[in-house]
């Protein structure tokens, strides 16, 4: 584990990060406007969408430049392409679709409230050249190569109001997706490994007037998660095409591949903003705009001030979305975005981050022939980025470390401590054996040493010792009876003599 947040070229935690396999799915959802002629002639009053797709597409995302700091940080470029799928696609690519003229509907909602002279001259151009709001395409177009006459005589007019003239849906979003990224990583940074430092240099993204919303600080692209994930942990998700961090919230507890995962979700009402809010009190709206009513979230400043916000699937968070346009079916097992991940490693094993963007048409009744289009939020289309599982060598490498390492250490553990009891049970029966030898010895010489010497027999007349050396019968012999009474003599004599001498 300390290897993996050391994240040392040629071991396989670098490697894997270096060039993540090929688990991301991109499914793209495009909206059809299925009533144009009714709504442009005013029979119909609301645009009909109808939801094509998916399209597949397969997410690469290779990591490079990859630059080690003294102070605990790595840096690096994320890049990121979508290669489509066909052997997982059952829709052509060619397929027809109506929808929004995003130059023509985009610039004139830009220019909703320019000069009387900016918006006379794009009056003229509209009329000569006789861009529709609503255009004809394939699927193919749409996302990969959409343009209009419009955008190409406007950029040499006016280059800095078109600095691009491909509009492409997925074109504009993988064009510029090349970011300078400063990350945590070393065991003493394990809270905060894999979280931005900086952001092509900066701790601010540059594109809300407060620090508390532009902050690139502690946000994560969500390939990995700081190791020892909690569950009330705020996890920051940051994606370059939403334009701000995402919150991710604890939601639940659940099992994945064997092992025991957490559940965290994008809340409902993130994209709401307070009642009566306004510049000065949303910090997601740029100085002197009207906030976007709640349920939407600006992304002009990611995309040259272009007018598209971001928004649940189906608004299926903003139930006072539903009624902009007819065709929406909000669904949230289907449109809610989530992660969850292996707390130990914070590793996700599944994800899916769900979006969906929509044209803001602001009021444009004075542009010509686009009035019909005033103060609508018009869906674009919709995409899923979702992680499917993890590769074989990757599952199998987070089960033995999460899994089976910790029972290894702690039998391990439990048989060094049952063999240190083994052994100190034998010592101490062998220290007891031979203790109890020694006391053995010990009490035999302490009896030997207080026992008195073998008494002969004594004679019951004078008490003294008289020789055992008889014969078998224990009779004296005639010699021993003689020293006996001679001894007798001497004693009776001696006593006599004292006592006629103790007077004096």
């Amino acid at each position: 584990m300390r290897e993996r947040l050391k994240m040392v070229p040629g071991l396989p935690a670098f490697e894997w990060w270096a060039t993540p396999p090929d688990e991301v799915l991109l499914r793209v959802y495009v909206f059809n406007v299925t009533n144009q002629h009714d709504f442009e002639s005013g029979r119909s009053d609301k645009l009909h969408m109808e939801e094509i797709g998916p399209y597949i597409f397969r997410e690469k995302l290779v990591h490079t430049n990859v630059t080690f700091h003294e102070n605990g940080t790595m840096s690096y470029t994320a890049v990121r392409t979508a290669i489509f799928l066909p052997e997982l696609n059952t829709l052509s690519l060619d397929a027809p679709l109506t929808v929004p003229n995003l130059a023509v509907l985009g610039m004139a909602s830009y220019l909703h409230d320019a000069t009387f002279l900016t918006k006379l001259a794009f009056n003229v151009i509209l009329q000569r050249l006789d861009s529709q709001p609503l255009v004809n395409v394939s699927v193919q177009e749409y996302m990969w190569n959409l343009s209009d006459p419009l955008v190409h005589v406007t950029r040499r007019l006016v280059p800095h109001l078109v600095p691009v003239d491909n509009m492409g849906i997925l074109h504009r979003i993988y064009a510029d997706f090349r970011d300078e990224v400063s990350v945590f990583i070393g065991p003493e940074n394990e809270r905060r490994f894999f979280q931005m430092d900086r952001f092509h240099g900066d701790r601010h993204f540059g594109w809300w007037p407060a620090e508390r919303c532009d902050s690139a600080y502690g946000g994560t692209e969500g390939v990995s998660y700081h190791q020892g994930v909690r569950r009330g942990d705020e996890l920051r998700y940051f994606r370059k095409t939403m334009c701000r961090v995402m919150p991710l919230y604890y939601a639940r507890d659940e099992e994945r591949l064997g092992m025991s995962a957490l559940r965290f979700e994008l809340p409902d009402d993130v994209y709401d903003r307070a009642a009566n809010a306004t510049s000065a009190t949303d910090c997601f709206t740029k100085p002197g705009r009207k906030p976007l009513p709640a349920g939407l979230t600006d992304l002009a400043p990611c995309y040259f001030d272009f007018p598209i916000a971001a928004s649940m699937p189906h608004f299926y968070s903003s139930p006072h979305l539903h009624h902009v346009v007819e065709g929406m079916r909000p669904d949230r097992a289907k449109h809610h975005s989530y992660v969850i991940l292996e707390p130990t490693t914070g590793v996700p094993m599944n994800a899916a981050a769900r979006s969906q963007s929509n044209l803001i048409v602001h009021d444009v009744s004075s542009i010509h022939g686009v009035g019909r289009f005033s103060n609508q939020v018009i869906p674009m289309f919709w995409a899923e980025y979702n992680q499917v599982g993890l590769p074989w060598y990757i599952h199998a490498t987070m089960y033995f470390t999460v899994m089976v390492l910790p029972w290894s250490q702690r039998l391990c553990t439990a048989a060094m401590l049952l063999g240190g009891l083994l052994l100190a049970a034998v010592g101490g029966r062998r220290a007891a054996r031979r203790w109890r030898r020694t006391r053995a010895r010990m009490l035999r010489r302490h009896h030997h040493a207080a026992k008195p010497p073998p008494l002969s027999s004594y004679s019951s007349l004078d008490l003294l010792p008289s020789s055992s050396s008889g014969s078998s019968t224990g009779a004296p012999s005639s010699s021993a009876a003689s020293t006996s009474g001679s001894a007798v003599d001497a004693t009776l004599s001696s006593s006599s003599s004292s006592e006629r001498v103790a007077p004096s």
